[in-house]
């Protein structure tokens, strides 16, 4: 199912609009009296958000919604600090640093800074032979992985609502073909559909099909990428986490992608209760 609208309860509904158009930024999209407003998540494409008037207590306790802080955490929290907006903490991951704050309402929000996205910034500026060179590692690490596996252990499953081996196989063929069609799209200047790119299961006929899948997708990878335009393009697309990326960008994502799930079949097959055979 597409995002349509995220609802938040609020006791004022003209306060908390002037707090998520003057504080926030979100573009409006309709106000209904003291009863409801909406706003844009994010930009006209994505999702929305939708200010409901509630006569309950508003705890603070619930899911927080997350924005990405445009110009990094610094300059971000520095503006809605200026704004008003007290900061109740700040919490680290892998991922990057995400700080949290109310809104007017006593509401959840937060601001998130990637790491990872200057990561793959700073990676993309390299030559694209370099870039390549570095796809080539990461193929070698995951043929590396998969080296002697057997068909019983490639369908294992760790835990429920988790993948097989062969789930992590389907989904790398699935991220090297898919950000080779949004690579080359960017670099053209097309604006490539914004269309969910992955699945979320990877069925295969057999482990010796899913390998020779993976053998493909990385043949094609090797041929499209040195093949990419040197200059960046303009043309881009938001990641989910990431936010938006050019298509050299892209590049190191999926390159970055294809290491951290080699990485998790290493210790797929490394942990407790795992076949022997």
């Amino acid at each position: 199912m597409r995002l349509q609208s995220i609802e938040i309860p609020v006791a004022d509904v003209p306060r908390a609009a002037r707090f998520y158009a003057d504080v926030l930024g979100l573009p409006p999209v309709v106000r209904m009296g003291d009863q409801a407003a909406t706003f844009f998540l994010g930009d006209v494409h994505g999702g929305m958000v939708t200010l409901v008037r509630s006569a309950k207590p508003i705890t603070g306790e619930g899911p927080a919604i997350v924005f990405q802080a445009d110009g990094g955490m610094d300059a971000a929290r520095a503006r809605l600090e200026a704004a008003g907006v007290q900061f109740s903490g700040a919490e680290h991951s892998p991922l990057g640093l995400t700080a949290y704050f109310l809104d007017s309402e006593g509401n959840r929000l937060a601001i998130f800074d990637g790491a990872m996205a200057a990561r793959f910034r700073e990676q993309a500026r390299a030559p694209l032979a370099e870039l390549e060179s570095r796809l080539g590692e990461a193929e070698a690490r995951t043929w590396a992985v998969l080296d002697g596996l057997t068909e019983a252990q490639a369908r294992f499953v760790p835990a429920p609502g988790e993948w097989p081996i062969l789930g992590h196989v389907g989904h790398i063929v699935d991220s090297l073909d898919s950000c080779g069609r949004l690579a080359n799209d960017l670099a053209a200047g097309r604006q490539p559909p914004r269309d969910r790119l992955w699945q979320k299961e990877y069925p295969s006929l057999s482990l010796t099909a899913a390998l020779k899948d993976l053998r493909r997708a990385f043949a094609g990878a090797h041929q499209w990428l040195p093949a990419l335009p040197e200059a960046a393009s303009d043309a881009n697309l938001a990641h989910g986490v990431f936010g938006p990326l050019n298509h050299r960008e892209w590049v190191a994502f999926m390159v970055f992608h294809v290491g951290m799930h080699a990485g998790q079949v290493k210790e797929m097959r490394a942990a407790p209760g795992f076949p022997a055979s």
